[in-house]
């Protein structure tokens, strides 16, 4: 029987301790359901008292906030008003939790646990669920070669050009990296280029910003591999532009909240994030949208425990510079 995604975490941990920042964007748009915070405890807030602002990490080029639904529904179980805090990418999104720019976010479990080493104080109360089929969070970091490639298996990355997405994205680098170092490659960085994107003696990276952009620089034979989420690498195989050749389960991505916020305000959203299915978030009230539903299916309860894969496999892989 094959080993559940849980128990790959586990060996994931296992097997990495062997093998061995300007901000952009400002708030725009909210979502509000009261007028005052309700809160009679101490602590901080992003912007000021009552007020959530809630960042999020762009996984494709030109996305804007698909979390729309999720704020509303946020702020009519708080009773609370929520704003949207836009990031370009995903060292801006870890640049304002560490500067204290939002009080929730919603990110990959890299940017999580990067943040957390540069001292942003947000903990993970939950992990999103990757499609309406799982009841685990977690997804697939994806290795894709273009339709037709000679090359079947990760060995054969070694000497072409690597597309990745971006050096803070979970499944389109830190993973993609691990794969590339269990296939036998060298995945330790010879120096940086240019913009300071990590150089390695084995393959060329190129990085291609989004994960729906990597999987099109493989498909049309930019790259010779690329690495994508599985749900852009996926329907990318199922059109026939690419082929799927390795992949690694990813632990799902946390929706994190300061702790810097008043007691009572944090136990009111974490019951709210963590109770945020899809079913719920509709049967509020909140307007759905296609954008919001083609990516979004739920979140399950989880805790900074859940991550110490992540920094287990930060440690061994020094290029991803991401260990504390």
């Amino acid at each position: 029987m094959s080993p559940s995604p849980r128990t790959r975490i586990g060996a994931l941990a296992a097997s990495v301790l062997i093998t061995a920042l300007a901000l952009t964007g400002c708030s725009a748009g909210a979502s509000d359901s009261a007028s005052g915070s309700g809160s009679t405890g101490e602590g901080t807030w992003a912007k000021s008292e009552g007020t959530l602002v809630f960042g999020a990490v762009p996984d494709q080029a030109g996305s804007d906030s698909n979390n729309k639904p999720l704020e509303e529904y946020i702020a009519k179980e708080t009773g609370m008003k929520v704003e949207y805090y836009p990031t370009a990418d995903y060292t801006a999104l870890i640049a304002a939790a560490v500067a204290g720019k939002v009080d929730m976010m919603s990110s990959g479990a890299l940017q999580y646990v990067m943040a957390t080493n540069k001292g942003a104080e947000i903990e993970p109360v939950a992990a999103t669920l990757s499609s309406e089929d799982v009841t685990d969070p977690g997804y697939y970091s994806e290795a894709i070669v273009p339709k037709g490639s000679d090359i079947t298996e990760l060995a054969g990355a070694k000497g072409k050009t690597v597309c990745f997405v971006d050096p803070n994205s979970t499944s389109g680098f830190l993973f993609g990296l691990y794969q590339l170092q269990k296939a036998g490659l060298d995945v330790e960085s010879t120096g940086a280029d240019a913009n300071g994107n990590p150089q390695f003696a084995d393959f060329t990276p190129y990085f291609a910003g989004a994960h729906d952009k990597s999987a099109q620089a493989v498909a049309s034979g930019q790259c010779d591999v690329g690495f994508a989420e599985d749900s852009i690498a996926e329907p990318a195989a199922t059109a026939g532009d690419v082929a799927v050749i390795g992949k690694e389960y990813v632990p799902g991505g946390p929706l994190s909240i300061s702790s810097t916020l008043p007691a009572d305000v944090k136990e009111k959203l974490t019951t709210a994030l963590q109770g945020a299915s899809l079913e719920a978030i509709q049967a509020s009230g909140v307007e759905m949208t296609d954008g919001f539903t083609k990516g979004y299916f739920g979140a399950q309860a989880e805790d900074a425990s859940y991550y110490e894969s992540i920094a287990d496999l930060c440690d061994s892989i020094a290029a991803a510079k991401c260990a504390k």
